[in-house]
């Protein structure tokens, strides 16, 4: 009989020679597969996914396949339905990059008042002189879910002297501590703050949440960053907002369409910054998702729960 199969279906952004290495120090004894076409099907015990859909077709395929680990803190690409009804345990992997989205959101922010990005292209074209920007500190943030790098965030923009307010589902104390108010309506938020700053999961309820009606309720002065889903901000109210002045400007790392789309109105709205969906991307998160995916395969071997979603 062959050895039993792990099957990697996605890349997890660390080298394959590294990944094995950790595996080694974690006595996981399977035979680690890269690409499809090169597995036995019936030695699969377990599939590592990122964002591959992982459908009843693609589990049928794998009659002895036992768990799931999606090395993302998103599982909506697995169809947990028929993962229930064949017995398969799923896992993913919450909080790997915390500290990077959060860092990535102050950089942002940073960027937008200050104007950074503006200010390097005049000096690459030869200009000198350029309008004053606009200092962070004693400023108003506005934190749309206070998670874990909602926290985060609001520690960072603490440090830099501002205010900060939110509104979440839920009130952590952890926000209060640091001088934190809770608001009662994400339209008072908006109404109040010179940043807003999108930390929620994206749901059925949150897709459009931030729409043309909360963008007109913002200061004209006001920015807004996502750094969470890109659905959550509905992109072409957001761009009618930019070009008609509404808000001063915006930062997006997340987008409805990723890739986004050439023709997408965001690429030519006034005064915005665009990453390619990279506040998690740093070496040290990366290397912590790929430690955390193999902890939760040697925990299911242990029969432990932590990190199983399913």
């Amino acid at each position: 009989m062959s050895k039993q199969q792990l099957l990697i279906l996605d890349d997890l952004g660390i080298d394959k020679q590294q990944f094995q290495s950790i595996a080694n120090e974690k006595d996981i004894d399977y035979d680690l597969i890269w690409q499809l076409g090169e597995e036995n099907p019936d030695s699969i015990m377990g599939i590592i996914c990122v964002k591959t859909q992982i459908n009843l077709q693609l589990i049928r395929r794998y009659k002895n396949l036992k768990f799931i680990a999606v090395a993302f803190t998103g599982y909506n690409n697995v169809d947990l339905q028929s993962c229930r009804q064949n017995n398969i345990a799923v896992f993913n992997v919450p909080d790997y990059s915390t500290d990077s989205v959060a860092e990535l959101t102050l950089g942002l922010g940073l960027s937008l008042l200050r104007e950074i990005p503006k200010t390097q292209q005049k000096l690459r074209s030869g200009k000198w002189t350029h309008p004053a920007g606009i200092e962070l500190k004693s400023k108003n943030i506005g934190i749309v879910g206070t998670g874990s790098i909602g926290i985060r965030v609001a520690e960072l923009f603490h440090a830099f002297g501002c205010n900060l307010y939110a509104w979440s589902r839920s009130e952590r104390q952890e926000f209060i501590n640091l001088g934190g108010s809770y608001l009662n309506s994400l339209e008072e938020l908006a109404r109040k703050v010179d940043i807003l700053s999108i930390h929620i999961p994206q749901s059925t309820e949150s897709i459009n949440l931030i729409n043309f009606d909360i963008l007109k309720t913002m200061k004209p002065s006001a920015f807004l960053i996502n750094t969470a889903r890109g659905p959550i901000v509905n992109q072409k109210d957001l761009s009618k907002a930019l070009n008609e002045g509404i808000i001063a400007g915006a930062a997006l790392d997340v987008f409805d369409e990723e890739p986004i789309d050439k023709n997408a109105p965001i690429l030519k709205a006034k005064n915005t910054i665009l990453t390619p969906h990279i506040a998690y991307k740093t070496e040290e998160a990366l290397l912590r998702r790929a430690q955390i995916t193999l902890d939760n395969i040697v925990n299911f071997g242990k029969g432990k729960r932590q990190n199983r979603v399913d």
